[in-house]
């Protein structure tokens, strides 16, 4: 059953938009109609007069967002043009998802909402991402974190579709609303690697079978430091999402003293934007931090053959 919701107040990316806006204005000359020719008559108008009316048409024509059912699970509120049943397993997993976050990562509970827009299809959902910002890259499901105002906190959004990734999208970008909902910033490559991590079903425990088959070739050369010094989307490409992960899982599920730097790290993540880097928390008990990530892909090689990829 749903249930309509007041809306509530608007990049997989980490882009913050300042305007909503502009961002759906760009490039909606691409999905203008054609009008139907008329009678010519003598007016007079002013360039106001004209800009008020392209701006009509541009509204008109733009690929707009799902919103005719709409439900909330947790702080989650999704929203689409088809009913969906808010009792399917897959949103009563999402509903675990805040907790799992908490008591893994030792975080507080995030309040903000995240308005999760689910397209029809794939056609929709790209047509609308185009719309809104042409120089994003193709990915099934993006992030976007946009900024409301000084000590306001951001509104957060999903953006995805109803297909057979569905599950996985979900898990991965509402990660990343709600790890921005309680901390200041959120580094580029570990945002990704701890989405990668949480993108799988809890009872994966964070084993991501993709990104471990590629990172334990014998080519794999891990760089932390390099990893750290991303500050662009295009510069995270499959190799950066695998590596990233594999660091993730090497602090939460390897040395016991990963793990403490990893959760300082995000403690100091919480009060200020920018906490230093990993690498230097790590090096001081791991002198070849690379070394020490090869050394712990082999110990979950067995985990990996007994749990299928999600």
């Amino acid at each position: 059953m749903t249930h309509p919701l007041q809306p509530l107040g608007l990049p997989r990316l980490r882009i913050a938009l300042s305007s909503a806006i502009c961002g759906l204005l760009v490039g909606c000359s691409a999905f203008q109609t054609q009008s139907t020719p008329t009678t010519t008559t003598t007016t007079t108008t002013t360039p106001e007069l004209i800009e008020r009316a392209q701006l009509s048409v541009q509204t008109a024509t733009a690929p707009v967002k799902p919103g005719k059912y709409s439900f909330r699970i947790s702080q989650f509120v999704f929203y689409s043009d088809v009913p969906l049943d808010p009792n399917d397993p897959l949103f009563q997993e999402l509903e675990e998802l805040p907790d799992q976050l908490i008591r893994e990562l030792k975080l507080p509970p995030s309040t903000i909402p995240v308005q999760v827009f689910l397209f029809e299809d794939q056609e929709r959902y790209e047509a609308y991402i185009k719309a809104r910002d042409p120089k994003l890259p193709q990915r099934p499901a993006f992030f976007f974190a946009e900024q409301r105002g000084s000590g306001m906190a951001d509104e957060l959004f999903v953006f995805t579709w109803l297909g057979k990734r569905l599950r996985t999208d979900l898990r991965h970008e509402l990660t990343h609303a709600l790890l921005h909902g309680v901390l200041k910033s959120v580094p580029l490559w570990l945002d990704e690697g701890l989405a990668g991590f949480f993108e799988q079903p809890l009872a994966s425990d964070g084993l991501n079978v993709g990104h471990w088959n590629a990172v334990r070739s014998a080519s794999f050369r891990p760089n932390l430091a390099r990893l750290e010094k991303l500050e662009k989307v295009d510069q995270m490409q499959r190799p950066e999402y695998q590596e990233a992960w594999a660091w993730v899982h090497f602090m939460l599920r390897g040395n016991p003293k990963a793990r403490v730097a990893l959760l300082d790290y995000l403690q100091a993540l919480r009060t200020s934007p920018n906490a230093g880097t990993l690498q230097s928390r790590l090096e001081p008990h791991f002198p070849d931090t690379a070394t020490a990530l090869l050394e712990h892909l082999p110990r979950i090689e067995p985990a990996a053959r007994i749990r299928p990829s999600r």
